[in-house]
């Protein structure tokens, strides 16, 4: 699901009217088709820069061969088909017979309740434990989790989302880090170093999710990641308009080409735009060379992406493309994603920025269904002919989950749950646990396919064992014709320019104190500016007052973090 960070998308985008309604969604995973049937508050705190204490990196070695092989760690397997004959990963039931309860949060409906609920209960049976789940509602997540860090009865195991605003799962909320060091299980006896191959599907987790997540942190393994790819929010385009209109997979040359397409592809009198986003400055910066989020300097200096020359000529290119009238005329007046992408999907506008993977599913498969509509990537360019361009990466990861502290054979009982939850997929635990039940929730389609019925998705997707860890991202979604080729060639077309943020995995607490609110005037004045209701010269007191407020502070905790590391 999936960073440029979070924090980059909400906070260092210039978000508009919809930056909220659409991080919510780029965390969630799809929903599949259904039948017609201990650290001083006053600094930064880094991970540790000991690599011995990060579980060794095992891949699975005996997996189902995928149609389109990864390259690499930051790329992902692809299938076009759910392996045939899945077999079982595990051969011996990880729990004791006992309660196991797991707070984590609420990023699809309720699932079925557990007595009314086949796939659940047959997945406790696998796993021999009374798994329970205190699913907190998204809305009021921070709330609600920090009422647990202030209480004493903490549950077996937590799952720290990756919230908007965190550099890292551990950073997520305010007090986490003094909570998971202090209430929460030192796993570095059971994960550091080799280890983490008593629990062979957590090692097969790619060590930067270990990294970027924070889960090692001030020298200890405190937590277990859930990965996800790397990939930050590319440009699509409608390939039934684009290509007709523009030239088949046409590549703008510069900052000027893409205006000149913009204007080609923009038909008022159809109700037809180029675009109709103003949350997206961040990558329209990224066109003219800014930072993602934080660059660091040889001198050692962090240099923010809002304080470049880049970043202002970014949006001094989107007002102008305001006032050339490629915007449609809903763009500020969206009031959720879901009403903006189905009116991408509907061919209203041509281009778009969504979340690689989950949010190009979603829209792709609303194009298919209402007008047949196909969508692709526009390869990465820059503003300048001739500049290397670039494209922001995430950390490639959604959160990461702690555990109570207890017992050795406690905690390894837990592990072990953990483990299952990973299995790989194509295995015979991944199909339970993504799909349920073989006849209720779900029927396999001629390709051997699992499509869930009405009750699959309420049974199995919404039970949030997701967001508790998982295996290793992969590319698969088969009602949708090409999609793991497609999404494997644009893997291969942007991770070549792919740019990293250098205080992913770090924590400063200015940060999750007070960044959300520091960077609020900012990203409401970027809609502003690009819309034309203040004037660029504005953007200059917005930044002072940003790092005049707190911005500097956290600058200079990133960088206490990052020379800690080193």
């Amino acid at each position: 699901m999936g960073r440029l960070s979070r924090r980059g998308f909400v906070q260092l985008s210039g978000a508009g009217l919809l930056a909220a309604p659409l991080l919510a969604e780029a965390c969630q995973a799809p929903t599949p088709p259904v039948s017609s049937t201990s650290t001083s508050s006053a600094g930064a705190t880094a991970q540790t820069s000991k690599t011995s204490v990060f579980p060794t990196y095992v891949p699975v070695g005996n997996g189902p061969k995928p149609d389109y092989p990864s390259i690499g760690p930051l790329y992902e397997d692809g299938f076009d088909n759910y392996p045939p004959n899945p077999a079982p990963a595990i051969s011996t039931p990880p729990g004791k017979g006992g309660r196991v309860d797991i707070t984590t949060i609420a990023l699809f409906p309720p699932p079925t309740p557990y007595d009314q609920n086949p796939a659940w209960q047959a997945v406790n049976k696998q796993l021999n434990a009374d798994v329970q789940f205190n699913i907190l509602p998204s809305g009021d997540y921070a709330v609600r989790m920090a009422t647990l860090m202030a209480g004493n009865d903490v549950p077996d195991m937590i799952f720290f989302w990756n919230a908007p605003g965190a550099t890292s799962a551990i950073g997520a909320l305010n007090g986490a880090p003094q909570f998971i060091e202090s209430a929460c299980a030192d796993l570095t006896p059971y994960l550091a170093g080799d280890a983490a191959k008593d629990y062979p599907y957590l090692a097969a987790i790619p060590t930067s999710a270990w990294t970027n997540s924070g889960a090692v942190y001030n020298g200890k393994v405190l937590m277990v990641p859930l990965h996800r790819h790397p990939l930050g929010f590319p440009f699509y385009k409608n390939d039934n308009i684009y290509d007709t209109e523009i030239g088949k997979d046409y590549t703008p040359k510069d900052a000027a080409d893409f205006k000149r397409v913009m204007q080609a592809l923009t038909r008022p009198q159809e109700d037809r735009y180029a675009i109709a986003q103003t949350n997206i400055a961040i990558y329209y910066a990224a066109l003219f060379g800014a930072p993602n989020g934080w660059r660091l300097e040889s001198s050692g200096k962090l240099t923010h992406m809002w304080e470049t020359q880049e970043f202002k000529d970014g949006l001094a290119f989107l007002n102008d493309l305001w006032n050339a009238g490629v915007f449609h005329p809903n763009t500020l007046t969206y009031t959720s994603i879901d009403a903006s992408r189905g009116d991408y999907a509907a061919g209203k506008f041509v281009i778009w920025l969504d979340q690689f993977g989950n949010g190009w599913q979603l829209f792709w498969r609303k194009g298919l269904q209402s007008s047949g509509y196909n969508f692709n990537i526009i390869p990465p360019f820059s503003a300048h002919a001739g500049q290397k361009p670039q494209f922001f990466l995430t950390g490639g990861y959604l959160g990461a989950t702690s555990l109570k502290k207890a017992s050795p054979d406690r905690i390894k009982e837990l592990l072990g749950i953990l483990n299952y939850l990973a299995a790989p997929f194509g295995s015979a635990e991944d199909l339970l646990l993504t799909s349920g039940v073989n006849g209720i929730d779900y029927s396999l389609d001629p390709k051997g396919n699992p499509v869930l019925t009405p009750q699959g998705n309420p049974d199995a997707n919404f039970t949030p064992w997701k967001y508790v860890t998982q295996h290793p991202a992969v590319i698969y979604t088969p009602d949708i014709p090409n999609y793991a080729s497609t999404l494997s060639n644009a893997e291969h077309t942007l991770i070549p320019f792919g740019v990293r943020d250098p205080s992913v995995g770090l924590v400063s607490h200015t940060q999750i104190t007070k960044g959300a609110a520091l960077a609020q005037p900012v990203t409401d004045g970027t809609t502003d500016i690009i819309a034309g209701r203040r004037p660029l010269s504005d953007w200059d007191g917005l930044i002072h007052d940003y790092f005049a407020n707190g911005g500097e502070q956290i600058r200079n905790e990133f960088m206490q973090a990052i020379q800690s590391a080193r």
